[in-house]
């Protein structure tokens, strides 16, 4: 028998990307900060990751500002 699934429209899945993101964001900013007081977490690289999930511009400004040098 084929498997029936109810196709959701596309918005709700660009809803539900938009939570996960934020999400995994706040994740990752949170470990971030943990990172900073633990040696073994590299902090700034999983700050960098969650503040660039949350502000996809900044990554094209930064392409932006080296592409000119």
């Amino acid at each position: 028998m084929a498997d029936v699934t109810e196709k959701k429209p596309l918005w709700q899945d660009i809803l539900q990307f938009s939570r996960n993101k934020n999400k995994m964001a706040v994740g990752f900013i949170s470990l971030g900060i943990v990172g900073l007081a633990l040696p073994v977490i590299p902090g700034f690289a999983l700050l960098g990751v969650g503040v660039f999930l949350l502000k996809p511009e900044w990554i094209d400004s930064l392409k932006n500002k080296f592409n000119k040098n």
